[in-house]
């Protein structure tokens, strides 16, 4: 009897230790290390400031965030537009890292659109928003190979190619 005691203990701390793992994963940032809290304008950099009241223009930012993803550090500028609500996000530092914007659905291409309610289906009510995200191409030479360098505004590589040099694309040069 004792030992049944002893089994159903230490599968109740199973159950409850997988339980708290699914809950912690439902329930928390979507990748480890990103969050997302909003925060007061006397809270961001001046540099994001600047950079966020810049491409607000004449708009009023209603709200700010500072964002936490791939372990780096940005803040969030929103407002509304004649055409829609406006998200910019900046580096510390001021640098644009991406711009979205609530557009219209008669505004989108066809091709857009025909995707997203293969995806969602026939009758899903479907919002669209233009996401425009700013990378920096860097082209150079090194040890003989020819390379192209695709990075963000924080300075993270999404893209690196590298091709002996003197060969072109057919690698026929």
């Amino acid at each position: 009897m004792v030992m049944s005691r002893k089994r159903i203990a230490i599968v109740a701390c199973l159950a409850c230790g997988c339980l708290s793992v699914a809950i912690a994963r439902a329930f928390g940032p979507s990748e480890e290390g990103e969050s997302e809290r909003k925060v007061k304008e006397s809270e961001v950099p001046k540099a994001a400031l600047a950079a966020l009241k810049k491409h607000a223009g004449d708009n009023a930012i209603t709200e700010f965030a500072e964002e936490i993803e791939h372990g780096c550090k940005y803040y969030e500028g929103s407002w509304k537009t004649a055409s829609g609500h406006v998200d910019v996000l900046v580096t510390d530092a001021g640098a644009l890292v991406e711009i979205e914007e609530g557009v219209s659905a008669d505004s989108i291409p066809a091709a857009v659109a025909a995707a997203a309610e293969k995806v969602a289906g026939k009758g899903a009510k479907l919002r669209y928003e233009k996401k425009t995200m700013v990378m920096y191409e860097v082209k150079f030479e090194k040890d003989k190979r020819r390379h192209e360098l695709v990075l963000s505004p924080d300075g993270r590589e999404h893209e690196h190619e590298d091709e002996q040099a003197g060969k072109g694309e057919d690698g026929d040069d």
